[in-house]
């Protein structure tokens, strides 16, 4: 029996080229049916190189988030508000405004992963990293965790189910249906946010 050809190794100039040819495609021309196939034709690379360099369609749109959050200024203001020492009100709108700041920019990337989610495993998988494991709900929990170990929570639910609140008001789909579908302004959405995670902490 003959052995298995080695993938081929991809390189990291290949990488930043498919990245900013699916994110010019994707995100700035808001190209959400964008195919594998007319992506490699723009990066100028083929079909196959796609999946050698990001496995599926999922793993390259998680690949694309990624990138776009090395050079994000809201994404910097999260990860320092959540693993920084702010345990109180302020600390947690922050990290919520800087968000709200980032969801027009991630919308097109985000909002598939959110539906794609729905029924393919590895998009699920995707989902989950990019905004559970390591993304946003994380860095809810632990702001909200230091909050309550300060006592500023107040009686109510743990830490967790509050972050999973809080969670539910954010997520792409709610941008789609306020922003995208009934017009809301941006300003509005994150307004909105604030009122309503104020009730999330003083839920009993």
């Amino acid at each position: 029996m003959s052995a298995s050809k080695p993938t081929p190794k991809i390189s990291d100039d290949t990488r930043q080229q498919i990245l900013e040819a699916a994110w010019a495609l994707m995100s700035v021309q808001g190209r959400l049916d964008l195919g594998m196939a007319e992506l490699a034709a723009a990066a100028g690379v083929s079909r196959q190189t796609l999946f050698y360099a990001f496995g599926n369609r999922a793993g390259l749109l998680v690949a694309m988030a990624r990138h776009r959050d090395t050079t994000s200024e809201p994404v910097a203001r999260m990860r320092a508000l959540a693993l920084g020492p702010g345990a109180d009100r302020d600390t947690l709108m922050a990290f919520v405004d800087a968000w709200c700041d980032y969801l027009p920019d991630i919308y097109p990337v985000a909002i598939q992963l959110e539906t794609a989610s729905l029924h393919d495993p590895a998009a699920a998988a995707a989902w989950q990293d990019r905004i559970f494991s390591q993304g946003t709900r994380l860095g809810l929990d632990l702001i909200l965790t230091r909050m309550a170990q300060a006592c500023v929570l107040g009686d109510g639910p743990d830490p967790a189910r509050r972050a999973d609140l809080v969670l539910s008001l954010l997520v792409p789909s709610a941008w789609r249906h306020l922003v995208v579908e009934h017009g809301w302004s941006p300003v509005a959405f994150a307004a909105s946010r604030r009122q309503l995670i104020d009730t999330v902490l003083a839920a009993p």
